[in-house]
């Protein structure tokens, strides 16, 4: 199975300059029609989240679908204001101290496509935090280009380590970062190579997880923090985290299959009690290969 994931970089830069324009509550307005487009036309996506309620046995409507999509494009939208805007955004974090120790020391922080995670680096930017992110995410060319200017314009502390380069000079980069006591964040819920494929339960039935950065993390001898960012309303966000310490005295399988268990276990709490921000718009339970492209 291919994922293709794709943003409209006319949409994004429209919204964007939009909200330059008339501010933060036209934006939210116009996503309306937006989501309404994607609402009608999206098939594939509706197919994904039918099983995906189905999983969690929630019961399907019309509703909850353009709910989940609203949502969804709220916190894409978010992702790109909030590089240059961040204090306009509410932050509750209540282990803020705690994580921000662990980042210092150089951490590998485990994130999901679920709810604001692609905004949540800016909220340590004003802590001088450097965090370098491990991604080849499928959009346009021209929504690339148009995010690396936002963070030049304003200085923004997140590096993309480009994991499309090849696995070589991937693991030296985050090899390279630890060393230097900075952190590298991943995510635990999308693969780019089979041999990284992890099968564990989820909502009752075989899924496949990135061991990558449990093998990273029992190897470099570091904890990982996984981190999910709650979309609260406009213009808030909460943070929960829980710290995994690997195992180093178990044999290095052993502490992978705790460490994975253990991030699936908080997964499974987080999309229960908040279903409509899990943005893995596929059969998250069919074995898939990621398009680049």
């Amino acid at each position: 199975m291919v994922v293709k994931q794709r943003v409209n970089s006319v949409i994004v830069k429209t919204l964007y300059r939009l909200f330059q324009l008339l501010g933060y509550k036209s934006v939210y307005i116009a996503l309306f029609p937006v989501v309404g487009y994607y609402f009608f036309f999206a098939g594939n996506v509706k197919e994904a989240l039918r099983e995906y309620y189905a999983r969690l046995g929630l019961r399907w409507s019309e509703k909850r679908y353009f709910r989940h999509l609203f949502c969804y494009a709220v916190t894409m939208t978010d992702r790109f204001i909030s590089k240059t805007d961040p204090q306009l955004y509410t932050m509750q974090n209540n282990n803020r101290e705690a994580i921000l120790r662990q980042l210092r020391e150089g951490t590998l922080l485990l994130s999901t496509h679920y709810g604001g995670w692609a905004a949540a680096s800016n909220y340590f930017r004003e802590d001088g935090m450097k965090i370098k992110v491990v991604m080849s995410e499928s959009m346009m060319a021209q929504v690339r280009d148009f995010e690396r200017i936002l963070d030049k314009k304003n200085s923004n502390q997140v590096e993309v380590i480009d994991i499309s380069k090849g696995q070589l000079d991937t693991s030296i980069a985050i090899a390279n970062a630890l060393l230097e006591k900075e952190s590298v964040a991943m995510m635990g819920d999308r693969v780019y190579s089979d041999k990284h494929l992890y099968p564990a339960e989820f909502l009752g039935k075989r899924a496949y997880f990135n061991k990558n950065p449990f093998q990273i993390a029992y190897k470099a001898k570091r904890n990982i923090v996984v981190l999910f960012v709650l979309y609260k309303g406009i213009n808030r966000y909460e943070m929960r985290s829980r710290v995994i310490e690997m195992e180093r005295f178990n044999d290095e399988k052993e502490a992978i299959e705790g460490g994975i268990g253990e991030y699936v276990r908080f997964l499974t709490e987080i999309v229960k009690a908040h279903p409509e921000q899990w943005f893995n718009f596929y059969n998250f339970w069919s074995r898939y290969e990621v398009d680049n492209r």
